[in-house]
């Protein structure tokens, strides 16, 4: 049982109904996922097989089709080790603002995917597509990414809603990309990147002649195709903590999972101080929670 609002709710998943599993951004609280499905796993439990992801998201289901996601925590933890600070404060003398992720990102996506991970991605039957955002036509990257910014807060601090609108209406753009379909181990890093570009931590990334930048800013939880009979194939492993829903829920067909607490990390924090393991405890022990019908 698990105890929410001071109630025990009785909880039941079987994730056979489910062709698609949907890993949404959010920075370290993505550990929370990383402890999920490695319980999963250990029970004998498989995901469903078509993967879509952003920002950190799409690095754990990255991990996940290349079975290497205890590698993916101990390389995030001595990289976080060997970083006194998220601000390159030295580069302030060339009156430039530089921050770590710039640097501990891309390192932590090459621990990830390796020399040989390529005809592993290709032949694996979990198929990862990558979301991206895409700046705004009209008005360019830059400006694109300030409205981005602004539509992230508004509806962070406002409105909290799973699957934002105001960033389409400003304009923005949501790319999709099969991991898979990529030609080289430097496109799959490049994508991933891509991703979780979050200006000014990280700066955009080209994807096909296109500037692309963190896909959280269109959408946390991406869906590449919306039907009402893909929305009921599709399972949606969140980061951020709802307290008004439960554990378990459905919106408009999908079936979505949230942590049982708000997971205990700071989202943007690459130093020694950023607490990844309880992250990953905390999906682990949600696992055991859940009552499998």
């Amino acid at each position: 049982m698990w105890s929410f609002g001071g109630f025990s709710v009785g909880l039941s998943l079987r994730l056979e109904p489910f062709k698609n599993t949907v890993f949404a951004g959010g920075g370290n609280r993505c550990w929370w996922q990383a402890g999920l499905i490695t319980r999963f796993a250990e029970k004998g439990i498989r995901l469903p097989p078509n993967l879509m992801g952003t920002s950190a998201g799409a690095a754990i289901a990255a991990a996940y089709i290349v079975h290497r996601i205890p590698e993916a925590l101990d390389a995030c933890i001595k990289l976080y080790r060997q970083n006194d600070s998220n601000v390159r404060w030295e580069k302030l003398r060339q009156l430039k603002m530089e921050f770590a992720h710039r640097q501990i990102y891309p390192a932590w996506i090459e621990s990830i995917i390796r020399d040989a991970d390529l005809e592993t991605i290709k032949k694996s039957t979990a198929r990862l597509t990558v979301a991206v955002t895409h700046p705004a036509r009209l008005v360019g990257t830059t400006l694109s990414i300030c409205m981005a910014t602004a539509a992230y807060l508004v509806d962070k601090k406002l409105w909290h809603s799973i699957h934002p609108q105001l960033p389409k209406y400003l304009g923005l753009r949501q790319g999709f990309y099969p991991l898979h379909e990529q030609t080289s181990l430097q496109a799959c890093r490049a994508l991933l990147c891509a991703a979780a570009a979050a200006p000014p931590l990280m700066p955009p990334v080209k994807i096909q002649g296109l500037d692309a930048f963190d896909g959280g800013y269109s959408d946390n939880a991406p869906i590449a195709a919306r039907t009402a009979a893909t929305d009921k194939e599709t399972f949606i492993l969140l980061t951020r903590h709802y307290p008004e829903r439960n554990p378990l829920f459905i919106q408009e067909g999908r079936t979505y999972l949230q942590p049982s607490r708000p997971v205990p990390v700071s989202t943007w924090d690459c130093t020694a101080k950023a607490s990844v393991m309880d992250a990953f405890t905390l999906g682990y022990e949600d696992a055991d929670r859940l009552q499998w019908g």
